[in-house]
């Protein structure tokens, strides 16, 4: 009877040490595995605490649920939309007029930013930025989940047509120029390939050709903008590694806790997006007068 647990004492107590620190008693037990967690290695649930190990695994089951929105991916449904609003634009000049972006218009109509993303130039255009999206979008989607995915098709699609309002500063030809298409989106999803990879220590080799290949194109071939390639590629890899580093299980933090920090971030996002397209043209009125 002396080996039966009285009434509000454990049955089982925590190992003597962690097993990932020796040196570290353990303060709590994986309610999964029974190993035992010290203090830096405890994550905490809503139903319990466990070890950094069960809470990849999880993680990492989670991630390869694709995410999906009335039946549909989230990639099918922008590919979709992108489609029949592009289609719609050829067909319709006014659609076409009201959705590019040109850096003078970025002030007045700053919906641009972003809307530009939904037009091409020709079915080629439309074509081949909708291949790339429907090869490249899907394993980013899955990866990150839907939410972050529209976080970051998003925030790249505004930081390809800000690089293209920065160079403004440079080419005073670029103010009037009209940018369409959503290469400033994929090659965001292009750097959030290398980001990934990067992050689980893949080898990049393949992804860093593919980068630098279409990079180079961007700048031999006349009539495209290399200008949203890069600022797309440069927000697309900060908003990729912010993400995966807010998505990694933290001691002390819940899942919930996890991501209302990463909401919260998002939002800053777009908020520091959109301070610096006013501060961009504010320097174009400025610098042109």
């Amino acid at each position: 009877m002396t080996d039966l647990p009285r009434f509000g004492q454990r049955s089982s107590q925590p190992a003597v040490s962690c097993p990932r620190h020796p040196h570290l008693p353990a303060v709590s037990v994986c309610k999964r595995c029974g190993r035992g967690t010290c203090a830096d290695c405890t994550i905490h649930t809503e139903v319990g605490t466990i070890c950094p190990e069960c809470a990849n695994e999880t993680t990492r089951a989670r991630t390869r649920r694709p995410s999906r929105l009335a039946g549909k991916s989230v990639t099918t449904w922008i590919l979709g939309i992108t489609t029949v609003v592009s289609l719609l634009a050829m067909v319709l000049p006014q659609i076409q007029s009201t959705l590019l972006y040109a850096p003078v218009l970025s002030s007045s109509e700053p919906w641009r930013l972003l809307t530009v993303a939904l037009v091409h130039g020709g079915l080629l255009h439309l074509a081949l930025n909708m291949f790339s999206l429907y090869i490249v979008g899907s394993p980013v989607e899955q990866a990150l989940g839907a939410g972050r995915y529209l976080v970051l098709y998003a925030a790249s699609a505004i930081g390809g047509s800000l690089f293209v309002l920065l160079w403004a500063l440079f080419d005073s030809q670029m103010l009037v120029t009209a940018t369409v298409g959503a290469s400033g989106a994929l090659f965001g999803l292009f750097a959030a390939v290398y980001v990934l990879q990067k992050s689980v220590g893949a080898d990049t080799r393949s992804i860093t050709v593919l980068l630098a290949v279409n990079l180079v194109y961007g700048f031999i071939v006349s009539n495209v903008s290399w200008q949203a390639h890069v600022g797309g590629l440069l927000v697309g890899a900060f908003v990729t590694w912010m993400l995966v580093r807010l998505g990694r299980p933290r001691a002390g933090k819940t899942q919930k806790q996890q991501q209302q920090t990463t909401v919260i971030a998002s939002v800053l996002v777009f908020v520091a997006l959109i301070a610096i397209n006013y501060g961009l043209f504010w320097l174009l009125t400025v610098f042109y007068g």
